[in-house]
C-alpha cells in the first residue's frame, strides 16, 4: 500500500474515532439532561404533595377556628340545643361541602362524645368516639387545638378540633374533615400526575363502618384505595412492594411494558406522626423517553455527517497540501531518473516549506544536467555529496 492510501485510511480512522466520541459525549450530556428533568419532575411533585396536604390543613383549621369562636354558637352548644346548631350552620356547611371539600363537621362533648354530626343530623347521637378518635380526646383533655390526618366513621379526612369555650370555660370542641380530593385535583392539575390514597385497610375496616368496603382489587398489599384520580393509570404500577417502601418520601422510575413511567410515594401520617398509608402519583414518562430515541438517532446521524465532513476536509487540505505536491516531485525525480527532461516544479520551488526546498533541489539537478555536468545518476550523486 503507498503513502496515498496509508495517508487517507489514517485519516479516516481518525476522522471516525473523533466523531465517535465527539457523539459518545453529546449524547451522555443529553441523556444525562434528560435523567435529570426526570428526577426534577419526581421532586417537585413529591414537594407539591406535601404543601397541598399542609394547605388543606391550614384551610381545616381556619373554619373550624371561626365557627368554634361564633358567640350564637357557643350559646347555643352551651345550651346543648342541636336544632340552633343546625339551623345556624347547616347552609352555609353545605355550601362548604359542595364547593370546597368539607366533608365533616362535628361537635363533640367531653371526653369525646359525638353531639352534632351537621351532615348526618340523626346519625351518632351520643357515640363514643375515645376508642379510636385521639385529636377529640386530646383536644378537649387540654383546651388546645389539633390537626393533622385521622380516621374516623367515615373514613381519612383532613381534619382540625378547636376548643369551644365561653366564659365559663370549655363546652367541647368542633371539628372539621376535609377530603383529600383536592390535593389530588391540584397535584394533577399542576404536574400531569394522577394520584391515589392509599390507607391502612386493617384500620378502616375496624374504624370506618360508615364507608363501604372497596373493592378487593383495590386492595393491594394491605392498604385500600380512599380516593384516586384515574384507577386505571395507577393499578398497573402498584403492588406490595411499592407500599413497602411508603416510610420515607421516595420517587422511583419504573418500565412496564416498554413504557417509562415516574411514581412518586409519600407517606400519610397522623397527627402523631404514625404512618397509616400513603399518597402515591404516577406518570407516563414516555415524553422522555422518546426524547432520548430522538437523541439518540440525531447523535447518531450527527456522528456520520461529521465523519464524511471531517473526512472530506482533511483529505482536500492533506492532498492539496502534501500528497498532490509530493507526487509531483515524485513524478519529476523519476523522469529525472530516466534521463527524461524534467517537468516544470517552478510554483512547488517558490513554497517556503520543505516541499519548496526539495522542488528547489531538483530544479538544481535539473540545471546541473542540462550545463553537462555529468550525466543524471552522477549529478545526483554530487547533489547528494554536496
Amino acid at each position: 500500500m503507498n503513502i496515498k492510501w496509508k495517508s487517507q485510511l489514517l485519516l479516516f480512522m481518525v476522522a471516525i474515532t473523533t466523531s465517535i466520541v465527539s457523539a459518545y459525549s453529546g449524547f451522555q450530556a443529553n441523556n444525562a439532561m434528560i435523567e435529570s428533568a426526570k428526577k426534577r419532575e419526581l421532586n417537585v411533585t413529591s414537594t407539591l404533595i406535601q404543601s397541598n396536604i399542609a394547605e388543606q390543613i391550614n384551610k381545616a383549621s381556619a373554619r373550624a377556628s371561626l365557627v368554634s369562636s361564633l358567640p350564637s354558637i357557643k350559646q347555643a352548644f352551651r345550651a346543648k340545643n342541636r336544632e340552633e346548631i343546625a339551623t345556624r350552620l347547616l347552609p352555609a356547611m353545605i355550601v362548604q361541602r359542595d364547593q370546597f371539600g368539607v366533608r365533616e363537621g362535628q361537635f363533640v362533648l367531653p371526653p369525646a362524645v359525638s353531639f352534632l354530626r351537621i351532615y348526618a343530623l340523626k346519625d351518632g347521637h351520643g357515640e363514643d368516639l375515645s376508642g379510636f378518635r385521639q385529636m377529640l380526646l386530646v383536644a378537649n383533655r387540654t383546651g388546645e387545638p389539633q390537626r393533622g390526618m385521622e380516621i374516623g366513621r367515615r373514613g381519612l379526612s383532613i381534619r382540625a378540633v378547636y376548643p369551644v369555650k365561653d366564659d365559663e370555660g370549655l363546652i367541647g370542641s368542633f371539628e372539621i374533615g376535609l377530603s383529600f380530593s383536592s390535593v389530588l385535583s391540584q397535584t394533577k392539575t399542576n404536574t400531569g400526575f394522577d394520584v391515589g390514597v392509599f390507607i391502612d385497610d386493617k384500620l378502616m375496616t375496624e374504624v370506618a363502618k360508615l364507608q363501604p368496603r372497596p373493592d378487593s382489587e383495590r386492595i393491594i398489599g394491605g392498604y385500600q384505595a380512599v380516593e384516586v384520580t384515574d384507577w386505571a393509570a395507577l393499578k398497573p404500577l402498584l403492588s406490595p412492594a411499592v407500599f413497602a417502601k411508603a416510610r420515607d418520601v421516595s420517587t422511583e422510575l419504573l418500565t412496564v411494558n416498554g413504557n417509562d413511567y415516574g411514581l412518586v410515594l409519600v407517606p400519610v401520617l397522623d397527627y402523631k406522626g404514625e404512618r397509616i398509608g400513603a399518597v402515591v402519583a404516577v406518570r407516563d414518562f414516555s415524553e422522555f423517553q422518546n426524547q432520548q430515541r430522538w437523541a439518540l438517532t440525531g447523535t447518531v446521524a450527527m456522528a456520520g455527517l461529521q465523519i464524511v465532513l471531517l473526512t472530506g476536509a482533511l483529505l482536500i487540505v492533506v492532498n492539496a497540501m502534501l500528497l498532490k505536491p509530493f507526487a509531483a516531485i515524485a513524478s519529476a525525480s523519476n523522469e529525472l531518473a530516466d534521463g527524461n527532461p524534467a517537468p516544470d516544479l517552478e510554483d512547488l520551488a517558490n513554497r517556503r516549506d520543505e516541499i519548496g526546498g526539495m522542488a528547489r533541489s531538483l530544479q538544481t539537478l535539473v540545471a546541473s544536467k542540462g550545463n553537462g555536468k555529468g550525466n543524471t545518476k552522477d549529478a545526483v550523486k554530487e547533489s547528494k555529496n554536496a
